[in-house]
């Protein structure tokens, strides 16, 4: 797996492409992720912006392997 933005540059809320860059997969993995609840996210209008401490902690909890 290949990590394309390390944790410490996300910003405080991350678009599903940039978690998608993050975690090294495509969008439709990240949309799956949030809707299994694996990771945790708001809706701002029509944007999913998502905890970048739960991108993190699902990265290092070995789930992505």
């Amino acid at each position: 797996m290949k990590k394309i933005l390390p944790y410490y540059e996300l910003p405080d809320l991350v678009s599903v492409p940039e978690a998608a860059k993050f975690l090294g997969v495509r969008r439709k993995v990240v949309y799956q992720l949030l809707e299994n609840g694996v990771l945790r996210a708001i809706r701002q209008k029509s944007k999913i912006l998502i905890d970048p401490c739960s991108l993190n902690d699902f990265q290092n909890k070995g789930k992505m392997a």
